[in-house]
């Protein structure tokens, strides 16, 4: 009767923190669409005369690359988020491409919300992604997975903006 009540207990402690993360999920990725998608979604697909930003997956790969756990992912998108500065730059190319990112005004923890939607969640990547990523960094993948082209477009550069609009 014990080894029952125990693993009945083990399982709704793992369902609720399964929930949970799946909740900060899914609510990081509401917060994405309506801060971050505009610039960093997959409208504009990989022509870079059409983006404001690089695509959301790019950025994830070259934040992989220097910070694999979640927590210092996490700590590391909201610092940037937060302060954006072309010193602590991952993606240098990127800031000559579209200039320096805006601040963005969302709390520390909506930046943290939107930071593990960024590490765990689906991310969609625009048409011709996988084709440019092949070019200019071979054939590996870095852990992020293919996406779905979709999004929105807005009408004005990078750094020309309000977030959170």
């Amino acid at each position: 009767m014990q080894v029952l009540k125990k693993a009945v207990i083990g399982s709704l402690l793992f369902s609720a923190q399964f929930a949970l993360a799946s909740d900060e999920v899914s609510q990081g990725k509401q917060l994405f669409e309506q801060n971050c998608a505009q610039c960093h979604g997959v409208a504009g697909g990989m022509d870079m005369s059409k983006r404001l930003a690089p695509p959301m997956m790019a950025v994830k790969m070259h934040y992989m690359k220097h910070y694999s756990d979640k927590e210092t992912f996490t700590k590391a998108v909201v610092a940037w988020v937060e302060n954006p500065q072309e010193s602590n730059s991952r993606m240098k190319g990127a800031i000559k491409k579209f200039n320096l990112m805006p601040k963005v005004v969302v709390s520390a923890e909506d930046a943290a919300m939107i930071a593990t939607y960024i590490f765990d969640g689906e991310l969609d990547s625009p048409a011709g992604f996988d084709e440019h990523f092949k070019k200019m960094h071979g054939d590996k993948k870095g852990g992020c997975g293919k996406g779905k082209e979709k999004g929105k477009h807005g009408e004005h550069k990078h750094g020309e903006h309000k977030h959170g609009e």
